[in-house]
């Protein structure tokens, strides 16, 4: 019963914080290596969808940067010859360094299945938007579903002082929009973070 008051006490000093806008991503020193290791990577996100289009054959359609022992590197999904397929790419060589088939694309759930041409463009063409209007490194980027339904292009930036944003991108103009807190990409519901400004 103490752990459960604590734990309710917790909880509504945190949405009291939020609320009031009290909360300013601040980031465990977990994110902020990432966003460091994000920062200082030789190849951006961008080579890293090329490098995994021509090792896989396919057309990318999401890609994040992720972090491992201290290494930085890219997980690229793609679509290649009727499968989803994830390839990761090594950021200080932009060296393909593991493929994954991730079975047909028939057999994917709603929510893992994106067609290409659901982008909009080509993710390189709407990384080089994203990262001129929202003056920041795209750190992750692909479609956002919700009950089976693409609901927005979802953008992760760091920018320069290593905090991080979500946006959603419109692909026809390269406009940002900031996903607000208490707000999931669709504008309904909670998609904040603790810690983490969204905007």
């Amino acid at each position: 019963m103490k752990r459960k008051i604590v734990t309710l006490m917790g909880t509504a000093m945190l949405s009291a914080a939020a609320l009031t806008g009290g909360i300013a991503w601040a980031g465990s020193s977990d994110d902020k290596a990432e966003s460091a290791l994000l920062q200082n990577a030789p190849h951006d996100i961008a080579a890293a969808i090329r490098a995994a289009e021509t090792a896989s054959g396919g057309k990318a359609v999401a890609a994040e940067f992720e972090e491992k022992d201290g290494k930085g590197y890219y997980e690229i999904d793609l679509v290649a010859h009727d499968k989803l397929v994830e390839v990761k790419i090594d950021a200080a060589t932009g060296q393909a360094t593991e493929t994954k088939d991730k079975g047909a694309l028939s057999a994917q759930k709603d929510d893992d299945y994106v067609d290409p041409a659901q982008l909009g463009g080509a993710l390189t063409d709407l990384v080089a938007k994203a990262e001129t209007e929202g003056a920041g490194k795209v750190m992750a980027i692909g479609l956002e579903h919700e009950d089976g339904k693409a609901v927005g292009l979802e953008v992760e930036l760091v920018k320069a002082d290593g905090s991080v944003h979500d946006f959603i991108l419109n692909p026809a103009d390269g406009k940002l929009t900031p996903v607000v807190g208490n707000q999931d990409d669709d504008g309904q519901g909670e998609d904040n973070e603790a810690g983490e400004n969204n905007g």
